[in-house]
């Protein structure tokens, strides 16, 4: 700037009045330092935060933070379906943001104030362009798999009792510790600290509490080498890359910028109470945040992963005053919000957010249909020449096969069809593979409506009266096919195969049963109301 250009104030990015008022403090507390992340169950959030951002849905402690599976073994399994469960769910207290895909949606919201005394509201925006950044914190480990797997674990005993102190909710963690000095009663159960490659994410995921552990365990800690830094997603010429903040791009790579994301002002609400004589209104910014991302780096990996530590941090951008284009524009950060892990795409507590419901084809209307001329429908696949596969099917044991075709071959297919094969493989091949690799908690995730009354009945008659598998008979096996969903299955349980024991059979039975009534997705609860401040006893 040129000297008689006096610089303007700077700004500050706090967590919004409403969080404030929710929490019992101001603007001025600590706990007002950083932005706050807001979740949704609607993709139409964006309408809902713009009616009354207050309305957001609360963050379940149990949910929607990060969890790890660890082996349970056998003796320490509970009965009926647990019997099943060859792992269980450690939780940190890390937060874990789910994809669209999941129905979750987020949302990061700051009011913005001056850098001056009394952090008063800013008289007006214009000239201001407000945004944020999405950053990755990276650790890297390097220590001997016997000190990760040592600190691992004592880690989740620690969860483990945090959990039970807190009154956790069913399936959190508990068990016994692995042995002296590994942590404290009631800790994980033995043999179940996570393999070597997941012990570096337990170990840093619980970041609220890690100085904590830290000095708890300073002799293990000082065998581990630790690398820690914060990095930014450049882009430019060469594409995209993370790379630490503040560093200069390699030698050889053209210069880039971090990726800034929008924000957008909150408009004033009809119902707003008014702020008073001469004050400005608030000033409320919001932005969407990505949870998923098609982009990867220049070395092909994807920008976004389920297996790093991500952080938002929002800026205020004030572009000179006119006669000082020359100037730099002057710039104000936040704090980083809360770190985050992002849900991968399988996500068991994500994927039961929604259900997708599918009616396969009625093969009578299409016997049906068979028999009208073909229709312009259906899915048209060309092979083109070479690329013919020609094979003997072999009564489902296909041998002998070749590739050809001189010509292009266009094959016409209704699209029922594909539905038809797909599910009649998906259906043959999943007791397959519940034999082959035992995998009997697979069954659990299945269900079918409307069960079969009497098979139940006969089924739980059968074990009440204390008989086994192998003690069953015709009626009961054709009933124990029917909820396993494959026939023939029962007798090759009767016979041993899949490692099954006879004490299983009951449990088994309860894992295969319908649930009565049929489980509905459950709403996650909305954050409490709060009242405006500026409407005294109202709002």
């Amino acid at each position: 700037m040129s000297a008689g250009a006096a610089p303007g104030h700077g700004f500050k990015l706090l967590a919004p009045w409403y969080v404030c008022e929710r929490g019992g403090f101001d603007r001025f507390d600590p706990a007002a330092r950083t932005p706050v992340l807001q979740k949704y169950a609607s993709p139409e959030f964006v309408r809902a935060l713009v009616a009354d951002p207050r309305d957001s849905l609360r963050f379940d402690p149990a949910e929607d933070v990060w969890s790890c599976p660890v082996p349970v073994p056998v003796t320490e399994r509970g009965p009926g379906r647990a019997r099943f469960a060859t792992h269980r769910l450690y939780r940190t207290r890390l937060r874990k943001l789910y994809q669209p895909s999941h129905d979750r949606f987020y949302a990061v919201v700051v009011e913005l104030f001056c850098d001056r005394p009394g952090w008063p509201r800013p008289q007006s925006t214009e000239g201001l362009e407000v945004g944020f950044v999405m950053r990755r914190r990276q650790v890297e480990v390097s220590a001997p798999p016997q000190v990760l797997r040592r600190l691992a674990h004592r880690l989740t005993a620690g969860l483990a009792a945090a959990g039970r102190a807190a009154g956790a909710p069913e399936g959190s963690p508990h068990g016994r510790p692995d042995g002296p000095g590994d942590g404290p009663p009631g800790g994980p159960p033995s043999g179940a600290a996570p393999y070597a490659s997941e012990a570096r994410d337990l170990l840093w995921a619980d970041l609220a509490h890690r100085s904590a552990f830290e000095d708890a365990n300073r002799a293990l800690i000082d065998q581990v080498g630790l690398e820690t830094e914060v990095q930014a997603w450049r882009e430019g010429p060469a594409g995209g890359a993370w790379r630490k903040v503040g560093a200069p791009p390699p030698a050889g790579r053209p210069a880039d910028r971090e990726q800034e994301l929008p924000m957008w002002r909150l408009p004033p609400r009809s119902g707003d109470c008014p702020p008073g004589p001469h004050l400005p209104e608030r000033s409320l910014w919001f932005g969407v945040v990505p949870t998923c991302s098609g982009d990867h780096d220049d070395r092909g990996a994807p920008k976004l992963d389920d297996r790093s530590v991500y952080e938002l941090v929002c800026f205020v951008r004030r572009t000179p005053a006119p006669g000082h284009e020359h100037c730099p524009p002057q710039v104000s950060w936040s704090e980083p919000t809360e770190p985050f892990r992002l849900a991968p795409f399988y996500d068991p507590e994500g994927t039961k957010n929604r259900r997708t419901s599918i009616t396969l084809p009625d093969l009578r209307a299409l016997a049906a249909r068979a028999g009208a001329p073909p229709g312009p429908g259906g899915v048209a696949v060309t092979s083109p020449p070479g690329s013919q596969l020609s094979f003997d099917p072999g009564g489902g044991t296909p041998s002998g096969g070749s590739v050809g075709g001189t010509a292009p071959r266009i094959c016409t297919f209704a699209l029922e069809l594909f539905m038809v094969v797909a599910f009649f493989l998906f259906s043959m091949f999943l007791p397959i593979v519940v034999f082959l690799f035992q995998l009997w908690w697979l069954l659990a995730l299945r269900f079918c409506l409307p069960p079969s009354a009497t098979a139940i009945a006969t089924l739980k008659a059968h074990f009440d009266a204390g008989l086994t598998l192998r003690d069953m008979g015709a009626a009961e096996r054709e009933a124990l096919d029917g909820l396993l969903g494959a026939g023939g299955a029962t007798a090759r349980l009767q016979a041993g195969e899949g490692g099954f024991r006879d004490e299983d059979g009951k449990d088994l039975f309860e894992a295969v049963t319908p649930p009565d009534p049929a489980p509905v997705p459950v709403r996650p609860e909305p954050e409490p109301p709060v009242r405006d401040p500026l409407c005294g006893s109202g709002g």
